[in-house]
């Protein structure tokens, strides 16, 4: 386990999914989640509902520059400062709910040069299988499906009802909207977006950085930082 990250490992829950297990801890962490927009109150939620089934996390507040956000909206943790302003505190563990990849490892990185610990959210729900390889930061939304020999680096988000196939490779950053496919020895590279509904065929490689559109078919390759729709996937401006 290497600075920054809290380790986390798979057992079976009554759900048939997994629930964390967190090594080198024996207090209960206090969680707290970067953004406090639409991502982020949804993992509020899942968050909560992974306490409800024995996550030893207490949900602290969220770390955001709007301070009026949740404004008018009830049952939601306060926001705690901007991700700049704050300093982590002994048993403080963080989230980044922030959909835009770039964004997301620029606010990443500033937690961790403060000496910030990332925890791992997987949904009671999800299913994971063996072999199943989940870094620091990721956060893996509910009903979705991990079969086996699967790698999925940190700060990925793996949106609900997707799946992976077996042998498949997540880089870090990346995020995989709801609904999405990812089969069989596929590749994502560092950073990549998958939009609601994209599927990503046997043996195929998007590079990194690049923009996979809302029910688009990638076929083979999507060249690094590329944006593509369409079934097949093609370029587009």
């Amino acid at each position: 386990m290497t600075a920054g990250e809290l380790s986390i490992s798979a057992r079976n829950s009554q759900f048939g999914g997994i629930l964390g297990e967190w090594y080198g801890y024996t207090v209960k962490q206090n969680l707290i989640i970067i953004s406090a927009g639409h991502f982020g109150r949804e993992v509020f939620t899942w968050a909560g509902q992974a306490i409800l089934q024995g996550a030893p996390l207490a949900i602290k507040g969220f770390l955001d520059d709007r301070p009026n956000i949740l404004q008018g909206l009830d049952h939601y943790g306060p926001i705690l400062s901007s991700v700049e302003g704050y300093s982590p505190e002994p048993n403080d563990v963080f989230l980044c709910a922030v959909g835009d990849p770039k964004v997301k490892q620029d606010y990443c990185r500033q937690v961790l040069k403060k000496g910030g610990t990332f925890a791992t959210l997987i949904h009671p729900t999800a299913l994971v299988g063996p072999s199943v390889r989940i870094g620091a930061g990721s956060i893996i939304c509910p009903f979705t499906q991990l079969s086996c020999g699967i790698d999925v680096g940190r700060f990925v988000a793996l949106g609900t009802f997707s799946s992976v196939g077996h042998d498949s490779a997540i880089g870090e950053y990346c995020q995989i909207s709801g609904h999405c496919g990812i089969n069989g020895n596929a590749v994502l590279e560092e950073g990549a977006f998958l939009g609601s509904h994209a599927v990503i065929l046997p043996d195929a490689r998007v590079g990194a950085w690049a923009y996979v559109g809302a029910g688009s078919v990638v076929l083979k390759r999507v060249k690094p930082g590329t944006k593509v729709f369409g079934n097949p996937a093609r370029p587009i401006e």
